[in-house]
């Protein structure tokens, strides 16, 4: 049985095992799904195996990182999201969601979103979210200001690329 972490209306949020492995290199070696990861390079299963072994990892060391994403009603992955230190170093804590593109379109990031926020401020007693964007990635923009997140403008602070920062405090949470 996994280990739900949080579930939204859909989806079930769960610590990654290894066995996730080929469902997520079904998603994550698209070119389309992955225009807007990193620098774009679609992830080979060594690449998979390390995030894994990393969210393992950074759940049982900080309770939180990229969940495998569980659709209840098939039981298939559909992608990863939660959060976890930005760049994988912090001090602040990003709210991240990547979706395989079959599944895109359905308001499954919203409801990761929400649903991380949630955990975030709630179970970890949070203060403060961040979340960055490829400028181009106007769908996840709007998730994130719909979520309550507040757009502050282009930067390149994080990842060495220029992004979209979004922040939100605790206050600032729309319930």
């Amino acid at each position: 049985m996994r280990e739900v972490v949080v579930s939204s209306a859909r989806l079930d949020l769960v610590v990654p095992v290894m066995s996730d492995c080929e469902a997520l290199l079904g998603l994550w070696n698209d070119p389309e799904t992955m225009q807007y990861i990193g620098d774009g390079s679609v992830w080979d299963r060594e690449k998979i195996t390390e995030r894994i072994e990393r969210g393992i990892g950074m759940h049982r060391d900080r309770g939180m990182t990229f969940w495998t994403l569980i659709e209840r009603d098939s039981g298939g992955v559909v992608g990863q999201g939660g959060l976890v230190p930005i760049e994988f170093n912090g001090p602040e804590i990003e709210l991240g969601y990547r979706l395989g593109k079959a599944h895109w379109g359905k308001g499954y990031a919203s409801e990761v979103a929400r649903a991380s926020v949630a955990y975030g401020f709630d179970t970890l007693a949070l203060d403060e979210l961040v979340a960055v964007t490829d400028p181009a990635n106007l769908a996840s923009r709007r998730v994130l200001i719909k979520t309550g997140f507040v757009e502050e403008g282009e930067s390149e602070i994080y990842y060495g690329v220029r992004t979209i920062v979004h922040r939100m405090n605790a206050s600032q949470r729309i319930p």
